[in-house]
């Protein structure tokens, strides 16, 4: 039975585009038995055996599993009906233009035609049918999916092909004052247009070449319009009829491939027994490993050596000989999930704490002998930082406390960038609730997804608690403190989709005029105690600040730990809070008081 799978529209027009690509494939192999003869030749457009045998189970009007093989949907629909309607079935099964050279296969396989006559029969039916359309580069196109018109008025051509009003608007508003007659008129428009409806595009030029004024020659011819226009080099139609630079297609790819984890397969489809791994198995896949400059998944060995993907009943059993007996190889590496690499090719950066993490203690005293930047126990702690204190976005590395694992886990968390960590191109764990990540390995390899389905490689050290390599995508964000991102599991281990959310975090934002006045504090901060930095600090915020604030605008000047931090506020007079008021306020009036002499016996002893 299927499951039912909410789809959002952009999923699902992601999805058509990729059935588009294994429906060509299909028609030009004829029929399939093993649905990794289609990814093979797909592997490069980044659709693996997993996503092809979910995309094929899941579009019963693309796609048939026939006579136990995998065959166009169109075929069997059209079985027995002349060659003309054959043709129709399959053109609009496409919804978009496809070669000539395609459907004249699939004709010259199942009628009496030579090669050259169904060539022909097909170019012919494409220029003389009106549901049909042939292009300059020799495809074909089903007419419906672009708009046709002569002296309609405006309204009425509107309506009858689908067309809202304010997408011509867009297009017009677009192209300015644009000449549809000069030489080049197509391919401009689209450079200045796209991404936008087909349909939208005609409409705006019918309605300059067609004007309504019917004492005016008219111009606008739609086959000839969309042949060329369908031939453009650079662009590529998605399912809703709106064209886009071709590059948009790498991102509705990834978005089809995630949605294919989710989809169940709508017919039965025969499955593999369970696997022995046996000694040459074992060989197959630690050489595919070792001859890899990359990482190779447990998965995607299964997909490529046994044509086991998750969709199959035993892939969990199978996935857990497979890591078990890889693991135990001491030729391969194992870096968390079921991902595998050669041993050794980490960078070495990811083996130790960056030295800015670290925290220097200023030694000043004072006139008693206690140290000036003095940390207290929590007894002496204020109330509100004994809670603070263990926020996850007060702690950081080498200054955290594991907290227990939630009792529920979520699949997706928000996460907020530190200054020092976009600096360093790091992250800390200490954000992350226990057990988001698998405790073991130590050393993991991570893959992040952004929307445009750009991946970006990081590195785990567990021991560490520290995330290394985000750089590149560090130095895109504008935003030096305060940036707010998600993380969300996907169906493969380790892999986790990233996005920018539009908004920063207001208590760790700091803006990027205030990060100059403390970077200028820090240039002289040398001498200074923690304890005058802090004042220095402080002197900003006459309405108070939060504690969290404090923290990371100070961090700025000099690595300090939270509970540094919260001693300094809670035992110096001249800090204070209000009743009521979680901020903290400084009153310079207070300084010569100095220490709070009720504090001197909590402070911690070395």
């Amino acid at each position: 039975m299927a499951t039912t799978v909410s789809i959002k529209p952009e999923e699902h027009n992601a999805r058509l585009y990729a059935d588009r690509l294994i429906l060509e494939v299909l028609v030009e192999i004829g029929e399939v038995v093993k649905p990794s003869e289609i990814s093979e030749r797909l592997s490069g457009s980044g659709l693996g055996l997993s996503a092809v045998r979910s995309l094929l189970a899941s579009n019963e009007h693309a796609f048939a599993y026939h006579e136990r093989r995998w065959v166009p949907a169109a075929r069997v629909a059209s079985d027995g009906r002349p060659a003309h309607e054959a043709l129709l079935s399959l053109s609009r099964s496409f919804g978009a233009p496809v070669p000539v050279a395609l459907l004249a296969q699939e004709m010259s396989s199942r009628y009496a035609f030579t090669d050259e006559e169904a060539v022909a029969m097909v170019r012919r039916t494409a220029q003389e049918d009106a549901v049909l359309l042939l292009t300059k580069d020799e495809q074909v196109a089903p007419a419906e999916i672009v708009f046709r018109a002569t002296d309609e008025s405006v309204d009425r051509a509107l309506r009858l092909n689908g067309v809202d009003e304010t997408e011509v608007a867009a297009v017009e508003k677009s192209l300015g004052k644009f000449d549809w007659l000069a030489p080049d008129a197509v391919i401009m428009a689209l450079e200045k247009a796209a991404p936008a409806s087909i349909k939208a595009i005609g409409a705006a030029a019918w309605k300059v070449l067609n004007p309504q004024d019917p004492t005016v020659t008219h111009l606008f011819d739609w086959r000839s319009f969309y042949a060329d226009l369908l031939s453009v080099p650079g662009f590529v139609l998605s399912a809703d009829g709106v064209i886009h630079p071709e590059d948009d297609a790498k991102k509705w790819i990834a978005t089809a491939s995630k949605l294919a984890d989710k989809l169940a397969p709508t017919v039965e489809i025969e499955e593999a027994v369970p696997l022995e791994l046996k000694p040459e198995n074992i060989e197959s896949m630690v050489s595919k490993i070792v001859k890899s400059d990359e990482t190779v998944t447990a998965t995607k060995l299964l997909e490529e050596i046994f044509e086991i993907t998750p969709q199959v009943k035993t892939f969990p059993d199978d996935l857990a000989n497979v890591k078990a007996a890889l693991t135990a190889d001491k030729r391969v590496w194992w870096v968390g999930g079921d991902r595998f690499r050669v041993p050794g090719t980490a960078p070495d950066y990811i083996e130790e704490v960056p030295e800015p993490f670290e925290y220097v203690n200023s030694g000043l005293l004072q006139e008693d002998g206690d140290p000036v930047d003095a940390e207290l126990m929590d007894d002496g702690l204020s109330t509100s930082l004994r809670k603070l204190i263990v926020h996850p976005l007060a702690q950081d590395v080498l200054d955290e406390d594991i907290m227990p694992a939630p009792k529920s886990k979520t699949d997706t968390i928000r996460l907020v960038l530190k200054p020092i960590h976009r600096e360093l191109g790091t992250f800390s764990i200490a954000q992350f609730p226990t057990g988001w990540f698998d405790e073991k390995p130590e050393i993991q390899e991570v893959i992040l997804i952004d929307p445009m389905g750009r991946k970006l490689q990081v590195w785990l050290n567990m021991k560490l608690r520290l995330i290394f390599g985000f750089f590149d995508w560090w130095l895109d964000q504008a935003v030096e403190s305060g940036a707010v991102f998600q993380l969300t599991q996907t169906g493969q281990p380790n892999v986790f989709d990233f996005q920018w959310l539009d908004q920063t975090d207001p208590v760790v934002y700091i803006s990027n005029q205030r990060m100059e006045e403390l970077r200028e504090i820090a240039e002289r901060a040398e001498g200074m105690s923690t304890f005058d930095i802090l004042r220095e600090v402080m002197t900003h915020w006459g309405k108070g600040a939060d504690f969290l604030t404090i923290l990371w605008e100070i961090n700025v000047v000099r690595r300090t730990s939270r509970r540094l931090l919260a001693s300094l506020l809670s035992s110096y007079v001249c800090f204070y809070q209000r009743s009521g008021s979680p901020v903290w306020h400084y009153d310079h009036k207070k300084v010569e008081q100095g220490f709070d002499k009720t504090k001197k016996k909590f402070i911690k002893k070395d």
